[in-house]
């Protein structure tokens, strides 16, 4: 009887164990299932610039907003550091990663990007011309994997606040770039909304950061009242190798970005390039939810604030109204 008590104890503790075993498989294989259906991302971007860098920011934010970072997916961040040829390759380690989402920031990003992905779902911010970059042919009717937030800049507000600034001022002058899409197309439309403004506009080509200095000295050499400093990856880095010699000669500078007013542009109307990316974000997460991109048309977050350089502006020997110091969002002392 002992001896059959003993062989129903083992054979009770067999099962608990076999039990306990096979739970733990269970969890062990549901947890390596989950790291395994981790969605695979990839942020794909062209500079590191401050509005570049917020509105990479507000892509992660918004996709952190929606799903969880190492277990919905994983996020690998690549950055061209302003090198044309390196965003190919960019691209192609995206494919190889097996990526199953590329978000991408500017414009020659995403052209790169759509000239290489038919399938994947792309989403873009942080570029104001996606049309030219080849992702469709109006906001509605695009490429079936391609959806996103573009961000053009606030070039009407901005024409606006040179008149306040300078009633008397009629010719303008910007660095144009030829070989970016994006760059020829938004000076050929502030050209356009220039001349509706009684401006004439004035564009110096310039074809790398390294030229910028040159470029900007044929630039001011040109009989302009203001730099009006249209943005593009090229001019983004090289900003303050325009403002600074632009300040000397006492021309004042407008830019588009926020980071045109730390680098000397006396005043600027800039988009809100973290709520642009952090929509992107979002629209990420519903596409890795199910959603179809090609339902999705493009659309801009509308936000822009000003800001104002008072000391760029003092050294160009600009007195700024009041009323636009007052209503300034932020103000470079």
């Amino acid at each position: 009887m002992a001896e059959g008590v003993r062989r129903l104890s083992l054979g009770v503790l067999l099962i608990v164990g076999v039990s306990a075993g096979l739970l733990l498989f269970d969890r062990g294989d549901r947890r390596s299932g989950s790291a395994a259906h981790a969605k695979r991302v990839s942020l794909l971007a062209f500079i590191s610039a401050a509005d570049s860098d917020e509105c990479q920011h507000g892509m992660r934010d918004g996709l952190a907003a929606e799903l969880r970072e190492g277990i919905d997916y994983e996020l690998t961040v690549r950055n061209a550091q302003g090198d044309m040829p390196t965003l190919s390759s960019l691209v192609d380690a995206a494919l190889g990663d097996g990526s199953d989402l590329i978000l991408t920031l500017s414009t020659p990003t995403l052209q790169a990007a759509v000239q290489r992905v038919k399938s994947i779902p792309i989403v873009f911010s942080f570029s104001s011309n996606p049309i030219g970059a080849g992702a469709g042919t109006t906001y509605e009717q695009h490429l079936p994997n391609v959806t996103g937030v573009p961000t053009t800049s606030a070039y009407e507000q901005t024409l606006q606040l040179i008149h306040e600034i300078l009633p008397r001022a009629h010719r303008l002058g910007t660095l144009i770039v030829p070989s970016e899409v994006n760059s020829v197309y938004n000076v050929e439309v502030v050209r356009r909304l220039a001349e509706q403004h009684g401006f004439e506009l004035i564009s110096i080509a310039v074809n790398s950061s390294s030229e910028v200095s040159d470029a900007a000295l044929a630039l001011l050499a040109q009989p302009i009242d203001a730099v009006c400093q249209v943005a593009s990856n090229v001019t983004i880095t090289g900003f303050a190798s325009l403002a600074l010699p632009a300040q000397r000669a006492h021309i004042p500078v407008f830019g588009f970005l926020s980071s045109d007013a730390d680098n000397g542009a006396i005043a600027v109307v800039a988009r809100d390039y973290y709520e642009s990316g952090k929509e992107a974000g979002l629209l990420a997460a519903r596409i890795l939810r199910g959603a179809d991109p090609a339902t999705i048309p493009f659309h801009e977050v509308g936000t822009a604030e000003l800001l104002v350089n008072v000391k760029a502006a003092r050294a160009t020997g600009i007195t700024l109204p009041a009323d636009v110091i007052s209503r300034a969002a932020r103000v470079v002392e």
